[in-house]
């Protein structure tokens, strides 16, 4: 099934636009390891599962820490940064990818199943390395597979998840627990840190040069100003024409589609377009 334009657009953009500042990877599976393409979330024996497996040893229908078996999910961009090369010129986007992450770029407000998605996807990523699941054809453990409480407290959460999408409802950031950011930025939320998990709504951010990166993902009027912002830089800007041509690429795309009005008047601006 041909995914929507707009989804190949924001690859290509962060494909493009990061190049230089680390690795992009584009339909990344997640878990990264090939030997977990089919993994499982491996079931636990201790005191307690040997006391609930005799308590519901006559009732069928009860399972006790089963194993739970998965495949990898792709995800749109993955991105390692170049810890060594300065990120100044992305502005606020910059200070974003301080750290390996996975972007998800939504184009319309994400339903509960939209984001569960793209939460799942981080945090499938998150357990790779900490042992959370193993290969299928791998024995799972015991009561040493507990692991200490004590270095969670100082376990470095080095792996992040950005989800950026034009906006979503009070109602939506009170259920998933998303706080404004500590940048004290509008359009910025964040989960919980043991989450590691930061939202962007692009409408919501402030109109500047450092949030341009970010608003040219967003839609409607935020989004079709933001690319009039680009239009006007300098010819000599070093993104300026890189940008450009993705999003002319993706007005070719979007003339393959069926398009309402808000699209219509986006690709008029596109049209514009001279490098």
């Amino acid at each position: 099934m041909s995914r929507p334009s707009f989804t190949r657009f924001a690859q290509h953009y962060w494909a493009t636009l990061l190049a230089e500042f680390g690795t992009v990877y584009l339909d990344e599976p997640v878990p990264r390891a090939p030997t977990l393409r089919v993994h499982k979330y491996p079931s636990r024996s201790n005191f307690g599962t040997t006391v609930l497996e005799t308590l519901t040893a006559n009732q069928p229908s009860v399972w006790v820490s089963p194993e739970i078996v998965a495949e990898a999910e792709l995800v749109d961009v993955l991105f390692e940064p170049n810890l060594e090369q300065s990120r100044t010129a992305l502005g606020l986007l910059g200070a974003l990818i301080t750290a390996p992450c996975i972007i998800e770029t939504l184009r319309s407000i994400p339903t509960t199943r939209n984001f569960r998605k793209c939460f799942g996807n981080g945090l499938r990523w998150q357990v790779e390395s900490d042992g959370g699941i193993l290969p299928i054809d791998a024995m799972s453990g015991d009561d040493s597979m507990i692991e200490d409480s004590s270095e969670d407290e100082t376990e470095e959460l080095e792996k992040q998840l950005i989800v950026v999408v034009p906006s979503m409802t009070e109602k939506q950031l009170a259920g998933w627990g998303a706080e404004p950011n500590h940048r004290n930025v509008a359009g910025l939320y964040e989960l919980a840190p043991i989450w590691c998990t930061t939202i962007v709504l692009t409408r919501e951010l402030p109109p500047t040069a450092e949030t341009l990166w970010l608003r040219l993902l967003s839609r409607g009027a935020a989004q079709r100003a933001a690319i009039q912002e680009l239009m006007q830089l300098d010819s000599s800007h070093p993104f300026r024409d890189v940008v450009l041509r993705s999003l002319q690429h993706w007005y070719q795309q979007m003339g393959r589609e069926q398009t309402g009005r808000e699209s219509l008047e986006t690709m008029r601006l596109l049209s514009q377009i001279e490098i």
